[in-house]
């Protein structure tokens, strides 16, 4: 490629995830989400994240994605347009779909002088893919009837399992959240679940639909209600996904799966009230032998964290613990607690800790530094393998310093 076909390349080229913009719709009538659809529509490309606009009775908030690589490729750009915006919108609670894609310029639509014609990427068909064609409105009008009807006629799938309240930022009033469990035994879930599933791709790192075929999938939706016009109204906060695994010789092992709360619920304690909600059924259902989680993130596992060490604080878990803890100790613990190995572990390492006081419990704090540091080694015994004494030491012991550090941070936020 030439300097100058390089550089009007470089011209068409945009990011895809601030190009693409995620919408949850409400309101009560027809007109009033047509006018606010169209003026937020008109808005700049590059304004703020989670931004939400009141027209005409009409609500729309508005986010970016995180990811956006399942749909248009590992770079995560989009050539071939000048004021691109690819517009998702979603009836804030029964998901009804409609995809619009609006740009200022289009490349092979333009004159050139360059010796060859440059083609803009398809950006529709990729994104269609992961949609719900049965969710797809055809047209914008379309769209805004399914959400004024939708705004007070749906209602949250599955089996109300629990509620709880919120403080309004904005009125200081509480506000109701709801949560649902679901599974994929008869249709009508499973419809909604194609819908609301496009949504794991654009903030789960390496998601990938689940097989809703299979019947030993739990589905937890959260969302927030609201009373619009003196009727209940329902708008998505967030979902898990949670597969019943075998556990010999007669119970099942849960695992979650997935875990979203949207980014405009994020920091408000959602994912948190979820959790503990899970948590909690499968403390106490005998059919369960613990709660195991698959490849957690870092802000997962920070809020697992504090929601266990919290709980076990409360059950008074860690008193009179002998240091080193025995493994027929943390056995007992996780049996009792049914959190999983290598997290009932990690919370009695933060437990112990907490409880020290360095300075006038030196030699029990000697002890707790070796009680670590065999747990370390014994997990990275291939890693260390081929290093001299010297070394495994220093690698173990700088292992030990960064664990230390990570739980200090962790007890901080309790």
């Amino acid at each position: 490629m030439d300097a100058a076909l390089a550089a009007t390349a470089s011209q068409w080229a945009a990011e895809a995830n601030s190009a693409v913009f995620i919408q949850l719709v409400s309101g009560e009538t027809v007109e009033g989400v047509l006018r606010a659809l169209d003026t937020d529509l008109s808005q700049d490309a590059d304004e703020e994240d989670e931004d939400e606009e009141e027209e005409g009775g009409a609500d729309v908030i508005q986010f970016h994605p995180t990811f956006t690589y399942p749909i248009y490729g590992e770079h995560e750009r989009v050539f071939g347009y000048k004021g691109l915006r690819i517009s998702l919108s979603y009836a804030a609670g029964s998901l009804a779909t409609y995809f619009d894609v609006k740009y200022q310029k289009r490349i092979d639509q333009m004159e050139t002088s360059l010796p060859v014609q440059l083609r803009a990427d398809d950006v529709d068909t990729p994104m269609r893919k992961v949609l719900s064609s049965a969710a797809l409105c055809a047209t914008k009008a379309e769209f805004a009837k399914r959400v004024a009807r939708d705004t007070h006629e749906f209602r949250p799938l599955g089996r109300k399992v629990h509620e709880y309240t919120r403080e309004s930022e904005e009125s200081g009033e509480g506000v109701v959240y709801e949560i649902y469990e679901s599974d994929f035994v008869g249709g009508e879930f499973r419809e909604y679940h194609r819908r609301m599933q496009t949504l794991v791709l654009f903030y789960i790192e390496g998601a990938q639909f689940i097989d809703d075929s299979d019947d030993r999938w739990r589905v937890f939706t959260v969302f927030e209600r609201l009373v619009i016009g003196g009727m209940a109204s329902y708008t998505l906060v967030g979902f898990c996904t949670m597969y019943q695994f075998f556990s010999w010789p007669d119970r099942k092992r849960p695992r979650i799966s997935q875990f979203l709360v949207l980014p405009p619920f994020q920091g408000q304690g959602h994912g948190s009230e979820l959790y503990r909600y899970i948590y909690q059924a499968v403390l106490h259902n005998a059919e369960y032998a613990d709660l195991t989680v698959e490849d957690p993130s870092e802000a997962f596992d920070d809020m697992r964290d504090r929601n266990d060490m919290r709980y076990l604080i409360q059950q008074g878990a860690f008193a009179d613990l002998d240091i080193p803890v025995s493994p027929a100790v943390l056995r007992q613990m996780q049996e009792r607690f049914k959190i999983s190995k290598r997290q009932i572990t990690r919370c009695v390492e933060m437990g112990l800790l907490k409880s020290l006081d360095k300075t006038r419990q030196k030699e029990r704090y000697h002890q707790y530094r070796l009680f670590v540091k065999r747990r370390i080694f014994a997990q990275n015994t291939d890693l260390l393998a081929g290093l001299d004494d010297a070394e495994k030491k220093k690698k173990v012991a700088e292992s030990f310093a960064a664990v230390e550090d990570d739980y200090h941070r962790i007890l901080s936020l309790l």
